[in-house]
């Protein structure tokens, strides 16, 4: 099938359903998630569409929204592992580290657990789960609200106890990565923690998926500047930069050697 065939295909869906993922894209067509991911960006340049994190919505969708948690889960888990594997490598043993809540902050904390002792500080129930039957030295899971969505704690008390602890390290996923524009969640109470814990450590690490690079959503957390390193895969753009931090990009091979 050729790309204007697919490109025409998407178009249908996105009518009809308002949105369409990136994995249920590769399996229609039987294409690499590469190909798909061409497709995608070359319909956003066209403006048929917005890229969101796993997907793409109409562009009457407005600004780049999430897909539910439980799909995230799947959505390329073997770049999230490999972007896991290699954050662990900037982070030193002993080191007190801001983990928030998202798939892959899950697959770093994942693979730090396996290979670090680490203070871990995060709002993520999962994480502070798997932490707790670690080596991890100190695991703090954060008070707050529990979401109904992401399992997870939010809100001011969330907050106010963020400002108690001072980290070397803030370890996030956004929603979108802009270039120019900077990190970007699409929840306000997502957005607030990872702006809480950037305000909080010496350093700040975010880890994007390929899909999210380039992406903008609703709520802005931090510019370019602020941030001290991308972790993305080898699907990213190599072009990308920062102005004062470095871009790091993985193979698949980072996970299976981790």
């Amino acid at each position: 099938m050729w790309a204007s065939e697919r490109q025409a295909k998407i178009l249908e869906i996105l009518n009809t359903e308002k949105r369409v993922v990136t994995l249920d894209l590769v399996d229609l067509f039987d294409v690499s998630r590469e190909t798909i991911r061409r497709d995608l960006l070359d319909m956003e340049t066209a403006g048929a569409l917005h890229r969101v994190h796993g997907g793409a919505i109409c562009v009457d969708g407005g600004v780049a929204t999430e897909p539910d948690f439980a799909v995230r889960l799947e959505a390329g888990a073997e770049y999230k592992a490999a972007i896991g594997a290699a954050t662990c490598d900037l982070i030193g043993d002993g080191a007190t580290v801001f983990v928030d809540a998202g798939t892959t902050t899950r697959a770093f904390a994942h693979q730090a657990l396996r290979k670090g002792n680490l203070k871990f500080i995060t709002n993520s129930i999962e994480i502070a789960q798997m932490a707790s039957g670690s080596n991890a030295r100190e695991v703090l899971l954060l008070g707050g609200r529990p979401h109904k969505d992401v399992p997870a704690t939010y809100g001011e008390l969330t907050l106010s106890e963020i400002d108690r602890f001072h980290a070397d390290f803030a370890v996030l996923s956004p929603v979108g990565l802009h270039p120019t524009r900077g990190a970007s969640y699409y929840e306000l109470h997502e957005a607030e923690v990872a702006r809480a814990m950037i305000r909080r450590s010496a350093r700040c690490i975010m880890l994007c998926h390929s899909p999210k690079i380039g992406v903008e959503s609703r709520v802005a957390v931090c510019r370019p500047e602020e941030i001290d390193h991308i972790v993305t895969d080898e699907l990213a753009d190599k072009s990308l930069r920062l102005p004062r931090g470095q871009v790091h990009f993985t193979s698949l091979a980072s996970a299976v050697s981790g």
